[in-house]
C-alpha cells in the first residue's frame, strides 16, 4: 500500500515527465522561429527600425537618428550614381552630336564622290574615243609649228587633269571609307554608354526602393519624430531663403553675378528630380545648367565636368554666382549666393533651397565663370 505522501509525489513525477517533452518542443519551436527571423534579417539589405509602444522618448529619438543615418547613407550613394548617370547622359548627347556631324560630312563626301565619278567617267569615255589617235598624229597633221605647240600644251593639260581627277577621286574614296568607319565606331560607343546608363538607372531605382522600404516600414511614433524634424528643417531653409532674397541688393557682385543668384532663388521649393534640368524638377547639376544658360554659359549636365570649366578660386574669395563642388569623385554642386549662403538642389525627397556653406564639408573645388548679361 502506498502512503498518501508517496502518491502525491508519484503524481508530480508523472506530470513532470509529461511536461518536460512539451517544454522541449516549445523551446525547439521558439528556437526555429528565432533562427528564421535571424535568417530573414541577414537576408534583408536594410534594417528597418521598429519599436514597441512602451519605448521611451529617448529610445524613439535614438531609433529616429538611426533611420536618418540609414537614409542619409542611401542618399549619398544615390547622389554619386545620379551624377554618374547624368555624366553618361551628357556623354551620349555629345556622341550623338558628333555622330550627326560625321553623317553630314559623309553625305557631302558621297555627293562629291558621285560628281567625281561622273566627271571621271566622261573623261575616260573621251579618252577611249580617241583610240590610237595620239600626240604624234596631231603634230604631223596639224599644219604649222604654232598649232603643234598649242596641241602639245593641250595634251599636257589633259594629262595633268587626268592625274588630278584620279587623285581627287581616290582621296574622296578614302574619306568616305574613313567617315563610314568613324560612324560605326561612334555608334558602338553610343551603344556602350547607353548600356551604362541603363545599368545606372536600375541601380538608382533599386536604391530609391530601398529608401522607400525604410520609410514605409517605420514605427508610427518614429515616423512622427522624423516628420517633425523635416518640418523644422524646412522652416529653417525657408528662413534662409527669405534672408537671401532680402539681402540680394546687398551682395557685392556684378550685375550678371547678382542676376544668376536672383534667378536661382526663383526656383526655391522646386522638387529634386534626378536627371531634372527644368522648373518642373532639378538635380544639383541640372539647376546649375538651367540657370547659367541664360548668362551665356553652356554647361554639360554633369557636376564633375562643370568643375573642369571656368577659373579656380579659393573658398575664402568666393563671389556670388561662383560654383562650389563637393565629393571625391565630385558628385554635388551648389551656387554661392553671398553672405555665406548657397543655393542647391540637394537630394531625393527635398527641394531647391538655401543652406549655409559652413554646414558642409570642405569643398573639393570652387570655380568662377565668365557671365554675359541676357
Amino acid at each position: 500500500m502506498i502512503a498518501p505522501n508517496d502518491t502525491r509525489a508519484h503524481g508530480r513525477d508523472r506530470v513532470r515527465r509529461r511536461l518536460i517533452p512539451a517544454a522541449l518542443l516549445v523551446c525547439t519551436f521558439l528556437a526555429c522561429l528565432a533562427g528564421l527571423g535571424a535568417a530573414r534579417a541577414a537576408a534583408s539589405p536594410t534594417v528597418i527600425v521598429a519599436t514597441r509602444h512602451h519605448t521611451s522618448l529617448a529610445g524613439l529619438r535614438k531609433a529616429a537618428d538611426k533611420v536618418q543615418k540609414q537614409v542619409a547613407a542611401i542618399d549619398n550613394r544615390l547622389e554619386v550614381v545620379v551624377e554618374a548617370w547624368d555624366g553618361a547622359q551628357s556623354q551620349l548627347t555629345t556622341i550623338e552630336a558628333q555622330l550627326g556631324q560625321i553623317r553630314l560630312q559623309l553625305a557631302q563626301s558621297q555627293t562629291d564622290l558621285g560628281q567625281q565619278q561622273a566627271v571621271l567617267g566622261s573623261h575616260l569615255a573621251w579618252m577611249y574615243k580617241l583610240g590610237d589617235y595620239g600626240l604624234l598624229d596631231e603634230l604631223l597633221t596639224g599644219g604649222s609649228l604654232t598649232n603643234a605647240a598649242a596641241r602639245i600644251e593641250l595634251f599636257q593639260r589633259v594629262s595633268q587633269q587626268d592625274h588630278q581627277l584620279r587623285d581627287g577621286f581616290l582621296a574622296t574614296v578614302g574619306q568616305v571609307d574613313a567617315l563610314q568607319a568613324s560612324v560605326a565606331a561612334k555608334r558602338e560607343q553610343a551603344m556602350a554608354v547607353q548600356q551604362q546608363i541603363d545599368t545606372q538607372r536600375v541601380t538608382i531605382e533599386d536604391q530609391l526602393a530601398e529608401r522607400q522600404a525604410i520609410l514605409s516600414g517605420l514605427n508610427g511614433r518614429i515616423k512622427t519624430i522624423l516628420n517633425e524634424r523635416a518640418r523644422s528643417a524646412s522652416l529653417a531653409a525657408g528662413r534662409l531663403g527669405r534672408a537671401a532674397l532680402a539681402q540680394i541688393g546687398t551682395i557685392n557682385g556684378t550685375a550678371a553675378q547678382v542676376g544668376v543668384v536672383r534667378d536661382a532663388l526663383q526656383f526655391l521649393g522646386v522638387p529634386y528630380v534626378w536627371g531634372g534640368a527644368s522648373p518642373s524638377g532639378f538635380d544639383c547639376s541640372g539647376l546649375v545648367l538651367y540657370v547659367f544658360a541664360r548668362y551665356g554659359v553652356s554647361f554639360p549636365h554633369f557636376a564633375a565636368a562643370q568643375a573642369q570649366m571656368g577659373t579656380p578660386v579659393p573658398e575664402s574669395q568666393l563671389e556670388p554666382a561662383d560654383l562650389v563642388f563637393f565629393g571625391n569623385p565630385i558628385h554635388h554642386v551648389v551656387i554661392y549666393a553671398g553672405h555665406g549662403l548657397i543655393i542647391q538642389a540637394p537630394q531625393t525627397g527635398d527641394v531647391v533651397k538655401v543652406s549655409r556653406l559652413s554646414d558642409f564639408e570642405p569643398p573639393t573645388a570652387c570655380r568662377r565663370y565668365l557671365l554675359n548679361l541676357p
